[in-house]
């Protein structure tokens, strides 16, 4: 197998992973709208179902690309920390900090704090601005995941030193915690059980990728049967509400699914420029989709719903139209910004 294929399955699955994400939020009831009660509430279904957890893909590939990446050249802890401050930390800052400006600006001049900066709460004190920062409610959804996933990188260099057979031996266990411990946005302990043994998955993977490969192919049958199971559960669960903790179910649904996608790009023989412009966008898509949603949303689903009266799929049609856009705004960034832009939006 050679390298170009080894890195493009990944590649085109962390395409997969952003598409995922997006769609998280981007497919979603508009609140603002009355009535259409029904509809509202089976778009929640159906994008929860299918999308809800899809972070477990991105930290996945994390963890995967953390092993892959550092293990082809000499590692060094300082190049390692100095990467993550720049290709991570910085942007996130950046962003988060100008979202808060603008929305304390839209508040100093009389208007209402938006509601998706900060949950909508004007910032008193620079504690605030602080607490923002640490927790990711600069735009909650989805940035609590990047003072996450950079407490992860902290530590990861340990992962990258164990031997593989102790690293065999704490998965198993490990693995098991997200099936007890739901995750929650606000709570780092409850994410570490959740999305942790997921990272170390991903590593777990890059030093045994064929016999992972292997284990996929030998029990594709069951793993697809798996993912459309516990598929349908979670869908009649949003209506009957007998799960007595979803994300359970969301674990074991994306796993399976994740490894069902990863053999569909494993076997691909053919370029995707699609998913090559959304892999490489990846980063960037995911700190902008949310400001192009609710920029675009007020505007998008009344006049949508004017021409076509049905929510569903006036709003399945925002959410591909809203990708678009983010596409097309990180394209329009990049270009202006050149070199600096991963800086700024992260790639």
């Amino acid at each position: 197998m050679t390298d170009k294929k080894y890195d493009m399955t990944f590649h085109y699955f962390r395409a997969f992973a952003i598409l995922s994400v997006m769609l998280t939020h981007l497919w979603h009831e508009p609140p603002f709208l009355e009535g259409f009660e029904t509809e509202k509430r089976l778009i929640t279904a159906l994008s929860d179902t299918l999308f809800h957890s899809s972070t477990i893909y991105f930290i996945f590939i994390s963890g995967y690309l953390f092993e892959y990446v550092n293990r082809k050249k000499p590692f060094s802890l300082l190049a390692f920390y100095r990467a993550k401050i720049r290709n991570v930390l910085t942007p996130y800052l950046i962003i988060s900090c100008l979202l808060l400006l603008v929305g304390s600006c839209i508040f100093w001049c009389g208007g209402t704090f938006p509601a998706f900066i900060n949950e909508g709460m004007p910032l008193t004190s620079a504690g605030d601005v602080l607490v923002c920062l640490l927790y990711g409610s600069a735009s909650l959804t989805p940035y609590w995941y990047i003072p996450f996933i950079l407490s992860v990188f902290v530590i990861s260099p340990l992962f990258f030193f164990m031997d593989t057979a102790l690293l065999s031996r704490l998965l198993p266990p490990l693995a098991v915690l997200p099936l007890m411990v739901p995750r929650g946005l606000l709570f780092f302990f409850r994410n570490y059980c959740y999305f942790l043994p997921v990272f170390l998955l991903g590593i777990f993977f890059a030093r045994n990728r064929e016999m992972c490969m292997d284990f996929i192919i030998r029990h594709i049958r069951a793993i697809l049967s798996i993912a459309a199971f516990t598929t349908l559960v979670v869908f009649v669960n949003f209506y009957l509400d007998f799960i007595p903790n979803t994300e359970t179910a969301y674990y074991i649904q994306k796993t399976a699914i994740g490894m069902g996608v990863i053999l569909l790009l494993e076997r691909r023989r053919t370029p995707s420029p699609l998913l090559d412009l959304l892999a490489r966008y990846s980063f960037p898509l995911f700190f902008l989709h949310v400001i192009v949603q609710n920029i675009c949303d007020p505007v998008l689903f009344p006049g949508l719903l004017r021409l076509w009266g049905e929510l569903v799929p006036v709003s399945l049609l925002v959410a591909v139209l809203e990708i678009g856009l983010s596409v097309g705004l990180v394209f329009l960034l990049k270009k202006g910004l050149g070199r600096r832009s991963r800086y700024v939006i992260g790639g």
